[in-house]
């Protein structure tokens, strides 16, 4: 494949949170190992202040996210490849701007991950523009549900998903005339060592409480909240003596003292995800993932997998968490273990602890075989004509 000039368009300077930045990175970096000329451009609009998690809200003040992208990027080459165009400030931070315009003038793609950037004119000049929904279903009915974000995905001229069953129409979400390509998250396995030991206990990162995003389909309403999940198997630590489990969320209010009382070991997400290599660290020193999932993409078996649990695997460590239909391309029971209930989920972590190593060896493999960055990106930009 010849070089690429390639305009990644994202959202983080303004979430500079672990989870966030490491999938920016991932993209970034396997893009660059194919032989690519990239640059990240990130974009304001009104509904799109940037958080700062040490003042623990948004303001228009965007150093602290700048300062997280400039250090992380640059340790991946990326000085000076990357821009942040901010309505608030009226500024454009990180590159020249007659650099940028001509770099985007010349592109051979724009890829627009999770659709949150402004379709300014200067992006769209890209030979291609692709898009990736990396939130399914979600996606899928806010499209069918207001006219302003199908406009915005239709402007594209390929449509991506982590949902790798929508396009397959047995969900049953509309999919408003938009031909939907399943992709995987990539990650780049060497950013992911393998650190000896049995780890720290089970864990795993998140928000605990989304408001807004619940949908309803076919008259019932399905969830987008952790929360609710969670409460369904509060009493698992009682029944696993011995075994430490994590909950690592952020927003938990008055239900962390309630869950801790209960056994997990609460920790607060956001103080932890503001320090990016600390969320990467935390992933690598863990036993493995234990973790819910949200209720849209249990009911629909979306085939939704993320990007945390992806890190999860490649850092060897066994992933357990509940079934979104994601058996229809990844191989499940070594390594990446469903649940669903206490007693199913306390079955599950007994059997992973049961032969350890073999599990671990599996979520590696898991990893290699179908996370890894230059494979699914080769695959990406060949599905954009490439």
């Amino acid at each position: 494949m010849r070089k690429l000039k390639i305009v990644v368009g994202g959202y983080v300077v303004s979430f500079p949170l672990g989870g966030q930045v490491w999938m920016f990175m991932h993209y970034l970096e396997g893009l660059a190992r194919l032989g690519h000329d990239v640059v990240f451009v990130e974009d304001t609009a009104e509904w799109a202040l940037p958080f700062d998690p040490n003042k623990g809200y948004a303001s228009a003040d965007s150093s602290h996210g700048r300062m997280v992208v400039g250090e992380a990027f640059g340790k991946i080459g990326f000085t000076g490849r990357w821009a942040y165009n901010t309505i608030f400030e009226n500024k454009l931070y990180g590159m020249e701007r007659e650099d940028l315009d001509r770099f985007c003038a010349e592109a051979d793609l724009f890829l627009n991950i999770s659709g949150v950037i402004p379709l300014r004119d200067s992006y769209m000049k890209a030979k291609v523009r692709a898009i990736i929904d990396t939130d399914p279903i979600f996606t899928q009915s806010k499209i069918a549900n207001d006219d302003w974000t199908r406009d915005y995905f239709k402007r594209h001229d390929v449509f991506f998903t982590f949902g790798h069953n929508i396009p397959t129409g047995s969900t049953g979400v509309p999919l408003s005339g938009i031909e939907y390509v399943p992709t995987r998250t990539p990650v780049v396995l060497d950013m992911w060592p393998h650190v000896e030991g049995p780890g720290t206990g089970f864990t795993t990162i998140g928000s605990w409480d989304a408001q807004g995003r619940d949908i309803v389909h076919e008259g019932k309403k399905l969830s987008w909240r952790k929360c609710e999940k969670y409460e369904q198997i509060i009493d698992l630590p009682s029944k696993l003596p011995g075994v430490t489990l994590d909950l690592t969320m952020s927003g938990m209010k008055d239900d962390a003292q309630r869950f801790a009382g209960h056994g997990w070991n609460v920790k607060d997400a956001l103080v932890l995800s503001k320090d990016i290599w600390g969320y990467h660290d935390y992933i690598l020193n863990s036993t493995g993932e234990f973790s819910v999932a949200k209720e849209q993409n249990i009911q629909l078996k979306s085939g939704w997998f993320s990007d945390r649990s992806a890190s999860y695997l490649a850092s060897g460590r066994p992933v357990i968490v509940e079934d979104t239909g994601f058996g229809t391309f990844l191989p499940v029971g070594e390594g990446l273990v469903t649940f669903e209930g206490v007693d199913n989920a306390k079955a599950a972590i007994e059997s992973v602890l049961a032969d350890y190593p073999r599990h671990r060896a599996a979520a590696r493999n898991i990893a290699r075989e179908f996370f890894d960055a230059e494979t699914v990106l080769a695959h990406l930009l060949k599905t954009c004509g490439f």
